[in-house]
Parts: structure tokens; sequence; C-alpha cells
């Protein structure tokens, strides 16, 4: 159900389950955008760590340790909102995918991805993922909105920036249109 070209677009989603615990996972309805440039570059612009994309959500990003292709990163939001902290686990699977795991956190769970489709030099960025809590309407009506909202604006952002940098990158040279 992808939107117009180059525009932002939402998914559907399921409902809510609860764990053996009463617990309650709700899915992060995924959100979509379609960028006009090399998968390779989108993927590197979304994997780095240290730095905010003009005009995305404001935040800040420490690495911790990396192995490899996983990373253990620490995520602040500015103030007012500091207590919105967290340490992930970021595994990549360059250029095809980025997960996230909540090591800790407000939250009792999170899990989250970016899927990278490319076609026709037009790269498919995809995100979702799951949010659990004992209160199950912090899962369902603040965590998963508050998600789907932050990365509609990271995506937005992504967009704007790897599509400036395609144009000028010798790195990642875009396809001759034919």
């Amino acid at each position: 159900m992808a939107g117009r070209r180059g525009c932002v677009s939402v998914l559907t989603a399921s409902l809510p389950v609860a764990d053996q615990d009463g617990d309650v996972t709700e899915l992060i309805r995924p959100v979509r955008v379609e960028i006009n440039a090399p998968r390779e570059l989108v993927f590197e612009m979304a994997a780095a760590v240290g730095g905010s994309l003009p005009d995305g959500p404001p935040h800040a990003t420490e690495l911790i340790r990396r192995d490899g292709n996983v990373l253990v990163v620490r995520f602040s939001a500015p103030a007012p909102f500091r207590f919105f902290g967290f340490l992930e686990e970021v595994t990549l699977s360059a250029p095809e995918r980025i997960d996230y795991r909540v090591l800790e956190g407000p939250l009792d769970h999170v899990v989250e991805w970016l899927d990278f489709n490319e076609a026709h030099g037009v790269t498919a960025v995809t995100y979702s993922g799951e949010v659990r809590h004992w209160v199950p309407f912090v899962a369902r009506f603040i965590a998963a909105p508050a998600y789907r909202w932050y990365m509609r604006r990271t995506l937005s952002a992504l967009k704007v920036a790897a599509e400036q940098r395609a144009v000028r990158s010798r790195r990642y040279p875009r396809a001759a249109a034919g």
C-alpha cells in the first residue's frame, strides 16, 4: 500500500497481543519512504551514529561498543524529554536491514527494524517494530504512536538528506537515466 512516489506512507496494523504475564505487545505500524538514491548510500546514512539529520527530530547517540556488525548505542532525547533514554543493540546487515533491540529503557520490550529495498535507482525504506508494556494503554496509545511519529520525521529527513547527497556523491554514483 505505498503512497505516491517519494512520499512517506503509512501502512495498516494488526491488533495487540498479550503474553502469558498479561503484558501487551503492540505492533508499530510500518512507515515507508521512497528515496531517489542508491540503497548503499541510504543504508550508510541511516546506520550512522553520532549525528542527527537536518530537520529530523533532535536526539543524541553515543557508540558504547562495536563488535563487527553489532553495535551498542546509547540514545537520548533533549530536555524536557531527557527521561526517554535507551541503550540499544543495533545489528547492521548491509545494505538490506538494520535491527534495533532496546536493552535498557522505560518500556519492557522494544524491537524495531529498517528494511532497504532498491528498484530502478529508488530505495524504499520501511520501518516497523513492536513495543511491550505491562500497561496496555501505554503500549497502544503512547509508545507505538510516539515511535511512528518519530520515525516519520526521521525518514522524511533521511529522504531529503540522502537525495541531496546522492546528487553530489562520487562514492555512490547514480545509474544513468535511460
